[in-house]
């Protein structure tokens, strides 16, 4: 049977905190600002959406920049226009995709979908801060694990790692299992999201100024 599993690493006045409270934060800058421990307490973020996309909704990123390639280690960049990712083969077998996802006539807002845990579908989800500067979540994904980051625009960015094979376990068969998952390729997508946002946006966070 399949359970649904959401590990939330939260503060203990995550309790307490009223889901109408608004986390506190610092004023907007350049280069972006440390961002309170306790954010990920809170379902209301001070977010900002007034910087430019990150992510060119193509690889030409990857293209453009060897040196960000081999900090992925992935090679042979290919857009994938069914989910709108760049995806790269890594020599161990895994595939990373990076992402975004934008605002459409049927979701206004992107980013309160994945701080809120608006689907149902989600497993062994977690809330932390990116560098201390990015609100970020990490989730499985089908075979591997997602990490969405709040980049200070309205696109999110995303990046999962992922392998395939016959007879994989998929997220939600059991906790147990998850926590396995998560323990294998979340760490490494972290990583690879760090590895990313330092090349393309030095000096940026959820609360950077133009």
């Amino acid at each position: 049977m399949r359970n649904r599993s959401i590990t939330a690493v939260l503060v203990a006045a995550a309790a307490v905190v009223s889901g109408c409270a608004v986390a506190p934060g610092p004023v907007p800058a350049k280069p972006a600002p440390q961002l309170p421990a306790d954010s990920i307490s809170y379902d209301e973020l001070p977010v900002i959406t007034s910087r430019p996309p990150l992510f060119p909704n193509d690889c030409s990123q990857f293209e453009k920049d060897p040196q960000l390639l081999g900090q992925l280690s992935g090679s042979k960049p290919f857009f994938s226009p069914y989910t709108k990712t760049c995806e790269m083969k890594r020599a161990d077998g895994a595939t990373i995709s990076v992402g975004a996802m934008v605002p459409n006539e049927r979701v206004k807002e992107v980013w309160p979908g994945f701080w809120k845990v608006y689907s149902y579908s989600v497993y062994h989800f977690r809330r932390f801060l990116l560098m201390d500067r990015y609100y970020a979540i990490s989730q499985l994904s089908q075979h591997g694990c997602e990490i969405a980051v709040n980049t200070g625009s309205e696109q999110v960015v995303t990046l999962t790692i992922s392998t395939s094979g016959p007879n994989l376990s998929l997220p939600g068969d059991s906790v147990e299992q998850d926590r396995q998952m998560a323990a294998q390729f979340c760490p490494d997508a972290e990583k690879a999201m760090t590895a990313y946002l330092t090349t393309v946006d030095p000096g940026g966070g959820s609360l950077a100024a133009r």
